[in-house]
């Protein structure tokens, strides 16, 4: 179980990490942060939206739709065919190129938290369930070290 201020660490220990792309596994999105050899994953099941400014460039509920118009929700979705994998990749090229990093983190009520990186971009999760079950964790690849919310989530 991880506590407030065991989370708020998490969530601030993000700050100077270079955002290294998105992606997800089945309906969890994934983000990826690096800071020198060590690797931060964040799942989050809940929602979860990249900003610039007033425009979503990236969102969680991408992933109901299909990347094209004439296709079947329900197979793009099955072969990773939606609207979040095409956008997911372009945003993922772009940071790569650009080399976003977190220049703050803050971990708010009910926890929202929110990375702002360079150029009004900020990445953003909203838990949206009230009942005990994990809507979003952060973790150090190759590590047992995992922060989650809320707390009395099963894991």
């Amino acid at each position: 179980m991880s506590t407030t201020e065991e989370l708020t660490t998490a969530v601030t220990r993000l700050v100077s990490a270079r955002v290294t792309g998105f992606d997800r596994t089945v309906d969890i999105i994934e983000a990826g942060f690096r800071r020198g050899d060590a690797e931060t994953r964040l799942h989050a099941q809940c929602p979860f939206r990249v900003t610039r400014g007033d425009k979503i460039l990236l969102g969680s509920e991408d992933l109901r739709f299909p990347a094209t118009r004439d296709a079947d929700a329900v197979t793009a979705f099955r072969d990773r065919t939606t609207m979040f994998e095409r956008k997911a990749r372009r945003l993922s090229e772009r940071f790569e190129a650009v080399e976003y990093r977190v220049e703050s983190a803050e971990l708010g009520p009910a926890g929202r938290f929110s990375l702002r990186l360079g150029d009004d971009v900020t990445i953003e999760v909203l838990p949206a369930c009230a009942g005990p079950v994990e809507q979003w964790r952060l973790f150090d690849r190759g590590t047992d070290r995992h922060f989650v919310y809320p707390d009395s989530a099963t894991h």
